[in-house]
C-alpha cells in the first residue's frame, strides 16, 4: 500500500520534477536472495547500492519524508562451502527516511539522507538501525549504527550454521552496539558485544552426504583455548570488536552489512586475526593427524576383515577335507 501526500503539482507540470511532503508505504514484503555458490560470471555491485540506484532514476524527485509501516524483509544467502542457505528475517519493520532525493538542487542544499529503522530481528528481538547516506559521494559513502537488546544467541543458528559452519550450543546475548562507516569498497568501525555462557560447535560438510557434521574434538579445543565464555570476562576485562573489512566487488549491499558486523563479532568472542590464523593452523594439523588416524583405523579394519576371510576359507577347507576323508573311509 503506497500513498503520496503534499505533491507540488505546479513544479511537476512545469519542471517534470516530483516534489512531495510525505510518502507512506505499508505492508511491504521484500525478499532478497544471494547465491555465493553460483559458478558463472558474477557481476560487480560497485555503484549499485540502493542509494546509488535512486540517483539513476530518470525522474527527478524529492520526498521530504518516507514512512515505512508493518513491513517484512527476508534475506537469504546460499553458501558454497556448506551447500545450505542461511535465512534471516526482519518482521514488523517500520521506519522513517528523511530527504529522499536525486534532485541536484535539493542535494546542494542538503546532501544527506537519514533513516531510522525499527524491526523485529529473527521475528522476535527488537533491533534499531540508523543510516546516514551521503547523496553526493561517488563511492556510495554511508554510516550505519544500531543496537540489539538481550536475546538467546542460539537463534543466530539460522544464519551462522549455513554461512559460518558454526553451531551455537549456548549464548546469552545481553547487548550488541555497532557503528560503521562504509562505502562501495569497505567498512571501518567498532562493535561492542556483551554476552555470557558462550559455547559453540564447529561444523564441516560431510562429503559423502548433503549434511553438516560436528567436529567434536576440534570444537572442544576451540572452546577451551580460544573462545571466551563471557564478555566482559570474570576479571572485568572487555574485548571490543574492531571492524575493518574490505568489501568484495560482487557482495550485495545486505550481504556486506552483516559481514561487516561478523568481522567485529569475531574478536569479541576471542577470534582475533592472530587466533583465527592459529586455530586454522591447529585445525589443519589436527585434521591431518585425525585423517591419518582414521586411515590407520580403516587399514586395520580392512586387515582384520581380510584375516577373518582367510580364516573362514581355511576353516571351510578343513571342514571339506574332513568330509572327504569320512566319505573315503565309508567307501
Amino acid at each position: 500500500k503506497i500513498a503520496v501526500n503534499g505533491i507540488d503539482l505546479q513544479r511537476f507540470l512545469r519542471d517534470q520534477k516530483l516534489h512531495a511532503g510525505l510518502l507512506d508505504i505499508s505492508y511491504a514484503d521484500v525478499e532478497i536472495y544471494s547465491n555465493n555458490a553460483y559458478k558463472g560470471k558474477k557481476t560487480s555491485k560497485i555503484g549499485k547500492d540502493p542509494l546509488q540506484q535512486l540517483q539513476k532514476v530518470a525522474l527527478d524527485m524529492k520526498l521530504n519524508r518516507v514512512n515505512l509501516h508493518n513491513s517484512k524483509i527476508t534475506y537469504a544467502e546460499a553458501d558454497a562451502r556448506s551447500g545450505y542457505t542461511g535465512v534471516i528475517n526482519f518482521e514488523n519493520t517500520s521506519g522513517t527516511f528523511l530527504n529522499v532525493t536525486n534532485d541536484a538542487d535539493a542535494k546542494r542544499l542538503n546532501p544527506f539522507m537519514l533513516a531510522r529503522i525499527k524491526t523485529s530481528f529473527l521475528g522476535v528481538e527488537p533491533l534499531t538501525v540508523n543510516f546516514k547516506f551521503n547523496l553526493n559521494a561517488r563511492n556510495g559513502a554511508f554510516n550505519y549504527s544500531g543496537s540489539l537488546e538481550q536475546f538467546d544467541g542460539r537463534k543466530l543458528d539460522k544464519l551462522l550454521k549455513p554461512l559460518a559452519l558454526v553451531h551455537i550450543k549456548s549464548a546469552d546475548i545481553q547487548r550488541l552496539d555497532f557503528n560503521v562507516n562504509a562505502s562501495n569498497y569497505g567498512g571501518k568501525g567498532h562493535l561492542e558485544l556483551y554476552y555470557k555462557n558462550l559455547n559453540v560447535e564447529l561444523l564441516k560438510k560431510d562429503t559423502g552426504n548433503l549434511r553438516l557434521v560436528k567436529q567434536g574434538f576440534i570444537s572442544k579445543i576451540a572452546n577451551a583455548l580460544i573462545i571466551e565464555n563471557d564478555n566482559p570476562d570474570k576479571k572485568g576485562n572487555f574485548r571490543p570488536g574492531p571492524i575493518n573489512l574490505r568489501r568484495e566487488p560482487t557482495a550485495s549491499f545486505f550481504s556486506f552489512l552483516y559481514k561487516a558486523l561478523l568481522d567485529g563479532i569475531k574478536p569479541s568472542v576471542g577470534f582475533s586475526k592472530k587466533t583465527e590464523t592459529n586455530i586454522s593452523s591447529a585445525v589443519n594439523q589436527i585434521g591431518g593427524l585425525l585423517d591419518k588416524y582414521h586411515k590407520f583405523k580403516a587399514s586395520r579394519k580392512q586387515k582384520r576383515e581380510a584375516k577373518k576371510k582367510e580364516e573362514a576359507i581355511k576353516n571351510n577347507r578343513k571342514k571339506n577335507l574332513k568330509k572327504t576323508k569320512a566319505a573315503l573311509n565309508e567307501t
